[in-house]
């Protein structure tokens, strides 16, 4: 057990990994968009997958990228990307079949881009509620309307999509998750810069929606060398009616992790992604928790957390170990190890009855690290 006390039992569900699938690094996606970023890369590079959602129809996915090439250097139009992921469960392949791009753009038809220059230039502004068009997209659901929900690291923003790209209504994000800029050199509350809402769930009834951060607030936490260190992630949860009904506390497993993305299993029950910044074998943390929620504190009107250990009045989303990613029997651990993890969904059940859990891994748009997919079959998780 790490540090954090709230991890229990570990589940035990059979798991077993039955395809992946390598996409090279210097793949095109199906913009059209060929003219060179500010840093010569082309705008129409595939990569950066910080999502990944199925569409409920045959063997189609969501996959979404995130801010573009150099972490926010360049103006990259954020997209997201519709695939056909194709499983032979006889011999362990995925095939990958890219099918159309799609742009994100504002209410007002403005292209959202990852540039943290215009992040900046909003954070700064002087005159309040200036219209807002950096966007730093981590995950994405589809909603029965066949909307998206996208939430983002930048605002950080909670969005619904159309099927075109363009955002069509914004949930309020309390003010105390804002992204805020410092007062005398100092971070005094709010997500931690590039620490903002990473994931987010939509419970089967739709009733119920939470978004994580990839880190404890900066009021629950301690600011050290640069890093916002603690293990108490406060997370946001939302009605069907997109209110802000409570918040809650994940426990991370280490205070060098940070979460990554988070999916519903039932009403109470989700996954959430848990991982360190290691690829290869200096990797140690690559995993994927059970968490049930049922008992966890509200912790709406507590102003500050402590870094590590809670308050007795405090329950945590009770934590089990579900999958260890770096564990040998799936073979994608030890010098493989992927780095970023990123996307989890499911997917469309297998012909045995398993479910299908598929994880997306984030390259950086880097051209020599490939973006790898990998899929499990999942059996005895239902109630």
């Amino acid at each position: 057990m790490g540090l954090g006390g709230a991890a229990v039992h570990a589940a035990t569900p059979s798991i077993e990994l039955i395809g992946k699938v390598a996409i090279d690094g210097d793949r095109r996606d199906r913009s059209g968009d060929a003219k060179p970023l500010e840093d010569g890369s082309p705008s129409d590079q595939f990569g950066g997958l910080s999502g990944i959602e199925y569409t409920g129809t045959g063997n189609r996915f969501l996959l979404l990228a995130d801010r573009g090439a150099g972490d926010g250097k360049v103006s990259y139009q954020c997209r997201y990307h519709e695939a056909d992921l194709v499983l032979d469960p006889a011999t362990g392949k995925i095939a990958f079949e890219l099918k159309t791009t799609r742009m994100l753009s504002t209410l007002t038809g403005e292209p959202l881009v990852g540039s943290i220059a215009a992040h900046e230039k909003h954070l700064n502004a002087t005159v309040p509620h200036q219209p807002w068009t950096a966007f730093d997209p981590e995950s994405v659901r589809m909603l029965p309307d066949k909307s998206l929900l996208i939430s983002d690291e930048y605002g950080p923003h909670i969005v619904i999509v159309d099927e075109s790209g363009r955002i069509s209504n914004e949930f309020t994000v309390p003010d105390k998750f804002r992204l805020r800029s410092t007062e005398n050199g100092t971070f005094s509350k709010g997500v931690y810069s590039n620490r903002g809402l990473e994931g987010i769930a939509v419970t089967p009834s739709g009733s119920r929606m939470i978004a994580i951060p990839q880190s404890p607030l900066i009021q629950d936490a301690v600011i050290e060398n640069g890093y916002c260190m603690g293990l108490n992630c406060r997370c946001v949860v939302f009605d069907g009616n997109h209110n802000c009904i409570r918040e809650i506390v994940y426990q991370l497993d280490d205070l060098t992790s940070g979460t990554s993305e988070i999916l519903a299993v039932d009403e109470d029950r989700f996954l959430v992604l848990e991982r360190d910044g290691k690829a290869g074998s200096e990797a140690k943390t690559k995993k994927i928790f059970l968490i049930d929620t049922t008992e966890a504190t509200d912790v709406t009107d507590i102003e500050s957390l402590p870094k590590i250990e809670l308050p007795a009045s405090v329950t945590p989303a009770r934590k089990s170990l579900f999958i260890d990613l770096l564990d040998a029997k799936f073979g994608v651990g030890g010098e493989q190890a992927h780095e970023k993890p990123e996307g989890l969904c499911w997917g469309p059940r297998l012909a045995d009855g398993r479910r299908t859990l598929w994880v997306c891994c984030d390259n950086d748009f880097e051209k020599s690290i490939q973006t790898e997919i990998y899929c499990f079959a999942i059996d005895g998780l239902d109630r």
